[in-house]
């Protein structure tokens, strides 16, 4: 055998290695992307029901804060009137008791000026 046939038959090893080389990495790199494949089946299977029940807990919230409103309204209703209420007590009982403390002091201070 010539050199060149040692060359050729170099070239033939190098390049059929090369080749066995690149299908094991190639088969590493399929079971790694099967693995992947089935790890993110297995998140979505667990995450799905958990985001479904995130959205019926997220719908019954809003019900209860539709309720809460209902509630907040009735509250402001009556503290309006009840606001009301005060005021009108206030001006119905305030002027005659601020005439009978008046008269009360007038009577206290003329009792004095008398008894003196």
């Amino acid at each position: 055998m010539t050199v060149r046939d040692w060359a050729i038959v170099f070239a033939v090893v190098f390049w059929g290695a090369l080749v066995v080389m690149a299908c094991w990495a190639l088969t590493k790199v399929v079971g790694l992307l099967e693995e992947a494949t089935r790890d993110l089946r297995e998140t979505t299977d667990r995450v799905l029901p958990t985001l479904e029940q995130v959205t019926e807990t997220a719908a019954g919230v809003n019900v209860e804060l539709a309720r809460i409103d209902t509630i907040v309204a009735g509250v402001q209703s009556i503290t309006a009137t009840t606001d009301q209420l005060v005021g009108v007590v206030h001006a119905t009982v305030s002027n005659p008791l601020i005439k009978a403390a008046a008269f009360a002091a007038g009577t206290a201070r003329a009792t004095r000026k008398l008894r003196d």
